[in-house]
């Protein structure tokens, strides 16, 4: 791939999702607001439920191929807590009151905001088959796909104290896992980190995912979720995303970084962490691998005929 063709690629890839996508995602937002406002069980709770976008579109890192929307329902009636590390857990808080309310069932809490959706879009459009999101059907030309997450306030605390918290959300798969996301934190890191980069840090995260969509449809890859890229591109430092005078240089640079140092002898993958800033990119059961992040920035540079 000669220079020429390749800037076309990468101005392509760069792109954010065009404005009538963008208000295609907004109306699904709202659709769901509009759901959960007018669902009887949740009359005398409007005031602790927040309803909000996380993920690529809401960070505005989102793609053309993947214009799904995540709407989070939240239900900040209740809040779940744990301490970190695990070790630094006090006695029980003599003062704690403990909940008695209406949603001390994470079932419960799931089904009502299932009843609500099903009320709003009628239960054939609706698919109750994931263990974590509930996903409305996409209308096309009026709506996208949108994948809603029944959550729970969570909140970190990282000393003994209880002082300043991390708060984020928690959701319960339907195999009773719980699991923990700090999306307003990965919003303000990612808005710091793109400052610091000119602008370039949303734009490369952009360009990895459409290159993951290129080559996971060409069949050179195995599909890697959204979320990862932004995790790798997270993880450059700002001195190499800020490399060379045109965009093509620092990408260049970028897939580099992330080919020489997930293959390096002394790789470290307790070290590498998600854009919150609150969670290892490597530890724990994950849906990716160091190899997974390797074979993407190797076929990468290959496709645009760097190596």
């Amino acid at each position: 791939m000669g220079p020429n063709e390749r800037k076309a690629v990468l101005d392509r890839w760069m792109s954010r999702s065009s404005p009538a996508e963008d208000d295609r995602m907004e109306r699904a937002e709202r659709m769901v607001r509009a759901a959960i406002d007018a669902h009887p069980a949740f009359v005398d709770y409007r005031g602790s439920i927040k309803v909000y976008p996380k993920g690529s579109y809401a960070n505005r890192t989102n793609v053309r191929a993947d214009s799904d929307v995540d709407v989070v329902v939240e239900n900040q009636d209740l809040y779940y807590y744990e301490y970190f590390p695990r070790s630094d857990a006090p006695t029980p808080d003599p003062n704690a009151i403990p909940y008695r309310g209406r949603w001390d069932d994470e079932d419960d809490w799931r089904s009502e905001v299932l009843a609500a959706l099903q009320n709003a879009y009628g239960p054939a459009h609706v698919d109750t088959s994931g263990k974590v999101a509930i996903t409305i059907d996409e209308v096309p030309g009026s709506r996208p796909s949108t994948d809603v997450v029944p959550s729970f306030e969570f909140r970190r605390f990282d000393s003994p104290d209880r002082r300043a918290p991390h708060v984020g959300s928690r959701v319960f798969s339907t195999d009773g896992k719980a699991i923990d996301n700090f999306p307003e934190q990965q919003r303000v890191n990612g808005i710091a980190k793109d400052g610091c980069t000119r602008g370039r840090y949303k734009k490369y995260v952009r360009a990895l995912k459409s290159a993951e969509n290129f080559l996971a449809d060409d069949g050179q890859i195995e599909g890697l979720p959204s979320y990862f890229m932004e995790c790798l591109v997270w993880n450059v430092p700002d001195s190499i995303i800020n490399r060379g005078l045109e965009l093509a240089d620092g990408f260049h640079a970028v897939l580099g970084y992330l080919l020489v140092n997930l293959h390096a002898d002394d790789f470290d993958s307790e070290k590498w962490e998600e854009p919150n800033g609150l969670k290892w990119l490597f530890r724990g059961e994950k849906k990716w691998t160091p190899e997974d992040g390797l074979f993407l920035a190797f076929r990468t540079l290959k496709h645009l005929g760097y190596v």
